[in-house]
């Protein structure tokens, strides 16, 4: 019974932070999934930050953006077939290849991740203007550090 006590004294002591760990990703979670508007376009994160990065590399697959994403083909193909829809991007066959399609954005999702790109950086500045009033530049890149550092853990671990 003693074993168990100091085990329940243990967890409640490191669990606090883990708890923390949990409710910041459970909650990032949500605002990537949460519709987002771009001027006057309605789309997840995901989904703008996919078009973004197929408008940054012409060409790339379904496939290797699964891998980039830490997706399923399926969901990957999903956001894709999201983006084909709404007219953002377009797939292509290169000569030779009808198995694998290339993605490549239209004019109207070139537009459109260019938008996501300004919104970003303004975001991006706004939200680190924020926690460097909060914490210092130190404790800012100690944060990267360690967050890069956990990133590797996952990883390693699947």
């Amino acid at each position: 019974m003693d074993h168990f006590s100091d085990i329940s004294k243990m967890y409640e002591k490191l669990t606090v932070r883990a708890d923390m760990l949990y409710e910041f990703v459970i909650l990032y979670h949500n605002y990537i999934y949460a519709q987002h508007t771009y001027e006057a376009e309605n789309c997840n994160m995901m989904e703008i930050h996919t078009l973004t990065y197929i408008n940054d590399r012409p060409g790339i697959t379904a496939t290797e953006l699964s891998k980039i994403w830490h997706k399923s083909k399926s969901a990957i193909s999903q956001t894709v077939k999201k983006l084909i829809t709404a007219g953002y991007v377009e797939k292509k066959h290169l000569e030779n290849n009808e198995k694998t399609a290339r993605l490549f954005v239209t004019e109207k999702g070139h537009q459109l991740a260019n938008v996501h790109k300004a919104y970003d950086v303004a975001d991006i500045t706004q939200t680190t203007a924020y926690l460097v009033e909060q914490c210092s530049e130190a404790d800012l890149d100690a944060f990267y550090r360690i967050l890069e550092q956990y990133i590797g853990l996952l990883k390693a671990e699947t």
